[in-house]
């Protein structure tokens, strides 16, 4: 029995448009950070030994990620989906790779944030499935009684790594993998979810 919902936030509650090219070129001209990986995984490899440099590049990146909360997109029926789990009086986790300051304001939009039980952001862990380790351990919830809800199979990964089951939500052409439970948006997740809480 599912006890703890852990949600990702941004391609899985909302579409949040930063200008990551832009980035990029703004990491590569102020601080020499260049690759071709996710941004974090970029900034954290290329800034290893000077924790200023990669705080000025995660500050550049939250101005960015605030910047664009002006044209937010909520998905469809995403808002429904955490009240309705709030109402099965389950515990609810969000878990981002954006800022704290960026996760709060959509939160605060989106009028859900006192839903959530724990929040941590980029600010918190760096990596996903560091950050769904610490939501269990912060409820005290074992694997076989948590589930993950994102987008990316870098979620999906993460949460077999952690050991519990997930959900993931692939819009468009998202590559996925034959073992993911995966559902095209948040109603089919909404059907989904009826079934195993």
């Amino acid at each position: 029995m599912i006890e703890l919902v852990i949600f990702d936030l941004d391609g899985t509650l909302i579409k949040l448009p930063v200008r990551y090219d832009l980035l990029r070129n703004e990491l590569k001209d102020r601080f020499g950070i260049q690759g071709e990986s996710f941004l974090i995984p970029m900034i954290l490899e290329n800034t290893k030994d000077n924790n200023e440099i990669k705080n000025q590049a995660f500050d550049l990146i939250c101005k960015e990620e605030c910047n664009a909360i002006n044209d937010l997109e909520i998905h469809e029926g995403a808002i429904e989906v955490i009240k309705e789990i709030h109402s099965k009086n389950k515990k609810i986790a969000l878990v981002t790779l954006q800022c704290e300051r960026a996760a709060n304001q959509i939160l605060d939009i989106m009028g859900i944030k006192e839903l959530f039980s724990n929040i941590l952001t980029r600010d918190n862990y760096t990596d996903r499935y560091e950050q769904i380790i610490k939501t269990m351990e912060e409820f005290n919830s074992n694997a076989g009684k948590t589930l993950m809800i994102g987008d990316r199979i870098n979620d999906f990964d993460s949460a077999e790594k952690a050991g519990c089951e997930s959900i993931i939500i692939r819009r468009g052409d998202q590559q996925g993998n034959e073992r993911m439970n995966w559902v095209k948006d948040n109603i089919q997740l909404r059907d989904e979810l009826s079934k195993i809480l």
